[in-house]
C-alpha cells in the first residue's frame, strides 16, 4: 500500500516502511498539489482531513503525539500485516535489492557478515540493511506495540 504523510509523522512513515509499504513524507506546507490520488494521505490535522475527504481523496486522521496509537490505528484500519519486512528502504521507501559478492564484502562490516543474514541495499540512496540482533529487537517492539490488535 502507498501512504503519503505530513512532515511531522516521520516515525510512523519509517515503521510503515518496516512493514513493507511505500511511505512518503510531504515536506513543507501541505497543499492539494502535494497530495497524490494514488495512495492514502495520513494527517494529524482535522482541517486537512475534512478538506481532503471533501475533495474525494483517500485520507486518514491519526492522533497528533501518540506514535503507538498512530501505528495501531493505521494497521487496524487498513488491515495491514503486523510483520516486519525487509523490502523497503527505511529512509526513502525504495524497494531494496539483495547484496552479494564483492559489494557485500565492501559495504558490510566484518562483524555483521559473521552474525547477520539477508543483506540488502537501497538502489536510490545506497543505505545497507541486514537482519542482525536489532532485527529481533524490532520484531519484539512491533509485537508489543500491536499487542491486542485483531
Amino acid at each position: 500500500m502507498r501512504f503519503y504523510l505530513e512532515e511531522g509523522l516521520e516515525k510512523l512513515a519509517r515503521w510503515l516502511r518496516f512493514l513493507g509499504h511505500e511511505a512518503y513524507l510531504i515536506k513543507g506546507p501541505v497543499s492539494f498539489k502535494s497530495v497524490k490520488p494514488d495512495g492514502v494521505f495520513i494527517t494529524t490535522s482535522r482541517r486537512w482531513y475534512e478538506r481532503l475527504k471533501k475533495a474525494g481523496l483517500e485520507c486518514f486522521l491519526v492522533p497528533r503525539h501518540e506514535f503507538k496509537l498512530q501505528l495501531r490505528a493505521v494497521v487496524k484500519h487498513y488491515g495491514l500485516k503486523g510483520e516486519l519486512s525487509l523490502e523497503r528502504c527505511a529512509f526513502c521507501s525504495s524497494r531494496l535489492e539483495p547484496l552479494t559478492g564483492e559489494e557485500l564484502k565492501r559495504l558490510v562490516p566484518p562483524a555483521a557478515l559473521k552474525e547477520a543474514t539477508d543483506f540488502r541495499r537501497c538502489p536510490s540512496c545506497g543505505a545497507v540493511f541486514w537482519k542482525g540482533s536489532h532485527y529481533e529487537r524490532m520484531k519484539k517492539k512491533l509485537r508489543e506495540m500491536l499487542n491486542g490488535l485483531d
